[in-house]
C-alpha cells in the first residue's frame, strides 16, 4: 500500500527510467562529448510512442519504435523494426504536431522558396567549416522521418489535406545511431501521379535535419508516390569529380493520399488562390516551386514516323488556370508546367506578333542551342531547320510573310573554342571569345532581349566552389556590367535561365543537380546584386520532375530533336520539357 502523497508511476516506468539512466552512463563512458547530444536525440526518439503505418494496408499498433531507414551500399533499404512489415513505414512521435496544425488560421498560398540573404557568402562559409567537427567526417547511413499525420482507422494510406503546406522533418544518423551534427546531404524528392509531378522542396537546417514541404491543389486530390533519395552526403556532390561519392539510395518510397475537404477546421475555404497569368513581377523570384499537371490526354497516342507525339486535337486549349493558349503545341499529351503563376502557350501567329523585328541574343550552353532550334521549328514555323550551329547570327523571315523577321544570335559559352567543352565561365578569360561577344553590343541598336545561362560546363571545369564564385561568376558579372553599361540607348531585357536538373546517369556526374542548384543560386544572386537582371526563368525546377530517367533527356539535354529511333531502350523520346521552356522564355520576352 502506497503512502498518502507519494508519487505514482505507471507499471514499467521505473524499469524504463533505469534503462535510460544506464544508457546515458554508458554513452558518457564510450562516446565523445561532441556526439552525446546527437546520440541522445536518436535514443530518446526511439522511446517515443508512435503511430506506425504500412503502405498497402494499415497497421494501427501503438508503441512500436520509429522506422529507421538504413542507407548502405550492400543493402540500399533496410527497415529496423521488431517485426518485418511488408513495406516501408513512417512514424511520428506522439508529441509532434500534425502538418495540418502548422499553418492553422493562416490564409492559404502557393508554396515558395524563402529568400536567402547573402547566399554565396553563407554557402562558402559552410564549405569552409566542413571538416571542423568530428561529425563532418561521418556519413549518413540512416534517416528518420518526422511529422507525418496520424492515420485514422480504416485508412489505406497516410493522408494529407489538399491546400495547406505540410512540413516534415528528415533527421540523418550515422551507423552508431548518432544524429549528425551538420548538414550537407543532398536529398532528391518526387511527388508523382498520373496527372501531377513535382518535387517537395528540401531545406538543409545545417544540424543533421532537413525540412521537407508538401502541397497539393484540391483539383488533383488522390494517391501519389512520395519518394526521397539520398544523392550525395557531406557536400560530396560539390567535388570537381564527385562520381565515386554518388549514393543514389532510396530513403523513402511510399504512397500518400491527398484528400479534398470543402471546409477547413476553422471554417475557411481550403482552395488555394487562383493561379493568374504571369506578370512582369512574377519573374523577380530567384527560384521557383512549380508542378507539371495534365487535365486531358490521349490514352492511345503513339509516336509518329517523324518521332513526334501529336496526341491532342490541334485546336485543344489549355485548361484554366494552368496555362493559356493552344496546349496541343507542346506535344506533351496534356502535360503543362506552372509555378507561382501560369504561362502562355504561343500560337505561331501570336509569336510573330511579339517577335517581329526584334533581336534575341542567347549566351549559354548547348541546351540553349536545342531551345533555339525548337523555337524555330515548333513556334515560328521553320520545320525544315533540323539543326543550328553552336554560334551564329542570323535573320529569319517568316514563311510567306517576308515583311516579318526576327534576328537571333547564339553564343555558346561552354568553351572559348566553339568545338570544345568544359570551360564554362572560364571561356570569358579568352580575349578572342570575349571580343566576339562584345562586338555585338557596339552596334547601333542593342538586342531587345538577352537570355543568359551557364552551369553544366562550369561543373566540369572549376576545382573548388570558391573558384567558381570568385573567378567565374564574378568575372561574368564584371563582363556583362561593362558591356551593358556601354550600350547607347535602350538596354536589352536581361533574363537569366537557370541550368537544368541533369538526369539519369548525370545525377552523379560533375554537373549533378546538387552542384547545379548551388551554381544557379550564386549566379542569380550576383547578377541581381549588380542590377543586371530583368528577371529569372527557372529551368532547374522546370526539368526537375523529369530528371530521374532518360525518357525526356539524354542526361544533359531536354530538347533533342524528335526522332523515331532507339533511345535508351525505347522508341523515341519526349521533347516537350524544352518546348515548355521555350514558351516560358517567350512569355518573359513578350510581356509588357
Amino acid at each position: 500500500m502506497q503512502s498518502k502523497g507519494a508519487l505514482h508511476f505507471p507499471p514499467g516506468t521505473t524499469t524504463l527510467l533505469a534503462a535510460i539512466c544506464m544508457s546515458i552512463f554508458f554513452l558518457l563512458l564510450t562516446t565523445s562529448s561532441n556526439y552525446l547530444l546527437q546520440a541522445s536525440f536518436g535514443y530518446f526518439a526511439s522511446q517515443l510512442p508512435a503511430a506506425s503505418v504500412t503502405i498497402d494496408g494499415l497497421d494501427n499498433r501503438r508503441g512500436d519504435p520509429p522506422a529507421i531507414i538504413e542507407l548502405r551500399d550492400d543493402l540500399p533499404t533496410i527497415i529496423e523494426r521488431r517485426d518485418d512489415p511488408p513495406a516501408i513505414t513512417a512514424t511520428i512521435g506522439s508529441g509532434a504536431k500534425s502538418p495540418e496544425d502548422v499553418d492553422a488560421g493562416k490564409p492559404l498560398d502557393w508554396l515558395r522558396f524563402p529568400p536567402i540573404v547573402n547566399y554565396t557568402h553563407k554557402y562558402l562559409d559552410l564549405i569552409a567549416q566542413n571538416g571542423s567537427k568530428p561529425c563532418h567526417d561521418v556519413s549518413t547511413v540512416k534517416a528518420q522521418l518526422f511529422g507525418l499525420p496520424k492515420p485514422q482507422e480504416g485508412d489505406s494510406y497516410i493522408k494529407f489535406k489538399c491546400g495547406p503546406v505540410h512540413k516534415l522533418t528528415l533527421a540523418a544518423f550515422d551507423e552508431l545511431d548518432r544524429k549528425r551534427c551538420a548538414g550537407g546531404d543532398y536529398f532528391e524528392t518526387e511527388v508523382s501521379g498520373q496527372n501531377w509531378r513535382s518535387r517537395a522542396p528540401v531545406t538543409d537546417l545545417e544540424d543533421g535535419s532537413y525540412a521537407i514541404l508538401l502541397q497539393m491543389h484540391p483539383d488533383f486530390a488522390g494517391v501519389y508516390n512520395f519518394k526521397i533519395i539520398l544523392g550525395f552526403s557531406n557536400y560530396h556532390g560539390l567535388h570537381r569529380r564527385p562520381e565515386r561519392w554518388f549514393r543514389n539510395e532510396t530513403v523513402i518510397d511510399m504512397h500518400i493520399e491527398f484528400v479534398r475537404e470543402e471546409e477547413s477546421s476553422v471554417g475557411g475555404a481550403v482552395n488555394l488562390p487562383r493561379l493568374s497569368q504571369c506578370k512582369r513581377e512574377d519573374f523577380d523570384l530567384d527560384a521557383w516551386i512549380g508542378r507539371w499537371v495534365r487535365t486531358m490526354y490521349n490514352r492511345g497516342c503513339r509516336i509518329d514516323k517523324r518521332g513526334r507525339f501529336r496526341c491532342l486535337d490541334i485546336d485543344a486549349k489549355c485548361t484554366d488556370p494552368w496555362c493559356r493558349g493552344p496546349i496541343a503545341g507542346l506535344e506533351s499529351n496534356g502535360w503543362v508546367y506552372s509555378a507561382h503563376c501560369a504561362f502562355r502557350i504561343f500560337s505561331q501567329e501570336d509569336a510573330w506578333k511579339c517577335l517581329n523585328r526584334k533581336w534575341i541574343f542567347f549566351w549559354g550552353d548547348s541546351n540553349h542551342v536545342d531551345s533555339v532550334r525548337n523555337f524555330l521549328n515548333f513556334v515560328l514555323g521553320f520545320e525544315n531547320i533540323t539543326e543550328v550551329p553552336r554560334r551564329f547570327d542570323n535573320t529569319y523571315y517568316r514563311p510567306n510573310y517576308p515583311s516579318q523577321f526576327v534576328r537571333i544570335t547564339s553564343m555558346f559559352n561552354g568553351h572559348s573554342n566553339v568545338s570544345l567543352n568544359h570551360e564554362g565561365l572560364f571561356s570569358l578569360h579568352d580575349e578572342k571569345f570575349h571580343e566576339q561577344v562584345a562586338s555585338f553590343f557596339r552596334e547601333e541598336k542593342a538586342p531587345d532581349a538577352l537570355i543568359l545561362n551557364s552551369g553544366l560546363h562550369d561543373g566540369m571545369y572549376w576545382k573548388h566552389l570558391h573558384q567558381f564564385a570568385e573567378e567565374g561568376a564574378d568575372k561574368a558579372v564584371e563582363f556583362w556590367t561593362s558591356l551593358l553599361n556601354g550600350v547607347q540607348g535602350r538596354k536589352p531585357r536581361v533574363v537569366y535561365r537557370t541550368t537544368i536538373a541533369t538526369a539519369a546517369w548525370a545525377r552523379g556526374a560533375a554537373f549533378n543537380p546538387h552542384k547545379m542548384e548551388v551554381f544557379n543560386s550564386m549566379l542569380v544572386e550576383k547578377f541581381k546584386k549588380a542590377n543586371l537582371l530583368w528577371g529569372v526563368v527557372d529551368g532547374f525546377d522546370l526539368t526537375y520532375p523529369w530528371h530521374y530517367d532518360n525518357n525526356c533527356s539524354d542526361g544533359v539535354h531536354y530538347g533533342k530533336p524528335p526522332a523515331a529511333s532507339s533511345w535508351y531502350g525505347q522508341l523515341g523520346h519526349q521533347y516537350f520539357v524544352d518546348l515548355m521552356l521555350v514558351h516560358i522564355l517567350m512569355h518573359a520576352i513578350c510581356i509588357s
